[in-house]
């Protein structure tokens, strides 16, 4: 190989990685997103059942059979 063939190789190698690290990025903060989304609707259930006026129980610690 000369030396310009090895300096389009390297090139072209950065190039890949660049673009590799872009798409992990995206993919990261779109699974990132996906998570808080799953994170907030638990949280939004929580404050609709808490608004739903249902009974509440007393707490009765959990005690072992034997």
């Amino acid at each position: 190989m000369s030396e310009a063939e090895i300096r389009r190789a390297e090139a072209r190698r950065r190039t890949l990685r660049w673009i590799e690290s872009l798409w992990e990025g995206t993919s990261t903060s779109a699974s990132e997103e996906n998570h808080k989304e799953e994170v907030l609707s638990v949280f939004r259930e929580l404050a609709r059942e808490s608004r739903s006026g249902g009974e509440v129980r007393e707490y009765v610690p959990w005690r072992p059979l034997w």
